[in-house]
């Protein structure tokens, strides 16, 4: 079959709009992943402790007042932004991250203080073209004694839109530079300390 050459830039548009759609992002919509922990810190994150810094008792609790909720995600291309949610055992979630960083920094147990640990907050964003980057802010409330303290963290990641594991490195790792901040904190290391 010939080809008229006034048919060529028709048939070269169709090719372009079929092509390009094969980039273009899937349906985004709510969305909500898993809370799992797991380290993302790094071993220079952390200072050693004086002997004496050592905990009794650890509490953790869930302060926000938006829970589920943590964030939202969008394309870039335009469109409503829509919720993201943090399903499952937050309070098990942090515990587990404040007793990695204790551990990794040499913090043990023993003591008499009794630590309070509350998630003040998680604030998510995921920003959708082909892949995604995510980002993530978490805040969080100390209690020893007399003492305390708020931290935050943030983190970013990248990958695929959508991705349980992407949103749990991302949050993970907000979490353990909140609490770097908090085992390198004089003021919380001289409480655990009384």
């Amino acid at each position: 079959m010939k080809l008229s050459a006034h048919k060529l830039p028709a048939l070269a548009a169709a090719s372009l709009i079929v092509a390009l759609s094969g980039c273009a992002t899937k349906d985004i919509g709510p969305y909500q992943f898993p809370v799992q922990y797991r380290f993302m810190g790094e071993p220079g994150d952390y200072q050693v402790p004086p002997a004496c810094a050592r905990y009794g008792t650890l509490q953790a609790a869930d302060g926000r007042t938006n829970r589920p909720k943590v964030g939202a995600r969008y394309s870039e291309k335009g469109g409503p932004r829509y919720d993201v949610n943090m399903e499952g055992d937050v309070e098990g979630w942090l515990r587990a991250a404040v007793r990695q960083a204790f551990t990794k920094s040499g913090i043990k147990g023993g003591g008499s203080s009794t630590v309070s640990i509350r998630l003040d907050s998680v604030v998510t964003d995921e920003s959708i073209y082909n892949r995604a980057s995510y980002d993530a802010t978490v805040a969080i409330e100390a209690r020893v004694g007399g003492f305390s303290t708020t931290k935050k963290g943030f983190a970013e990641n990248y990958g695929y839109a959508g991705s349980a594991e992407n949103y749990q490195e991302t949050v993970n790792h907000a979490l353990d530079k909140a609490l770097a901040a908090l085992v390198n904190d004089s003021g919380f290391l001289g409480a655990l300390c009384k």
